[in-house]
């Protein structure tokens, strides 16, 4: 009798840490969807980069396909990446509390489009338009600053300085479209695309563990 106590003890604690600590299976819908954009989006920088060096068409129909086409496929990927991954486990607290802090990170930029967009529709000043895309690295620099935070991983905290200086960069070579946009692109390959394979690859460890 004591014995089925005991083991029943074991099992109610058990399902109550499984509910506190949650699991780390989060990782790999959320690093999917952050390496799909980072390739989707890279390769668009990248295709700008060409336009503006020469190397492919800056009239016709490819300027319009490279403005709207990445959105157009990156939608339906991340409905796709999300359906599939709709019956993992539900994630850890400090899971939950990352994903929030990017998903407000992502909202905010709603917020940015109003105000810098506004200001620079009103002067007719690409310039100030330009100040939102390192605005939005900025944001994504803290969202990993503060997954950094909460994990203790050093190499969130790489992530997020990372955003930071291309944030920086691109701020200071404004002057030069081409610099610009070829320190936009770099910074999304690198800083999105490669942490969504990194977290991407640990989510599917942990899945399989």
């Amino acid at each position: 009798m004591a014995s089925a106590d005991t083991q029943a003890i074991r099992d109610d604690v058990a399902f109550i840490r499984k509910l506190v600590t949650g699991s780390e299976q989060w990782l790999a819908a959320f690093g999917e969807g952050y390496f799909a954009a980072g390739v989707i989006y890279g390769t668009q920088m990248l295709l700008h980069a060409a336009q503006l060096a020469g190397l492919a068409p800056a009239s016709g129909l490819l300027p319009l396909a490279v403005g709207i086409g990445p959105t157009l496929i990156f939608i339906p990927v991340v409905v796709w990446i999300n359906w599939r991954h709709r019956r993992q486990a539900p994630p850890s607290p400090a899971g939950r509390a990352v994903t929030a802090v990017f998903g407000v990170a992502g909202f905010s930029n709603l917020g940015l489009i109003a105000v810098i967009g506004s200001v620079a529709w009103r002067e007719q000043s690409l310039t100030t338009w330009l100040i939102y895309p390192c605005a939005v690295f900025i944001f994504q620099g803290a969202a990993w600053w503060v997954a950094y935070c909460l994990r203790r991983k050093a190499w969130l905290a790489g992530v997020g300085t990372g955003w930071f200086l291309a944030g920086i960069a691109m701020a200071f070579s404004v002057a030069s479209i081409a610099d610009y946009v070829l320190v936009a692109a770099i910074g999304i390959w690198l800083l999105m695309a490669l942490p969504g394979w990194v977290m991407m690859r640990g989510g599917r460890a942990s899945a399989q563990a």
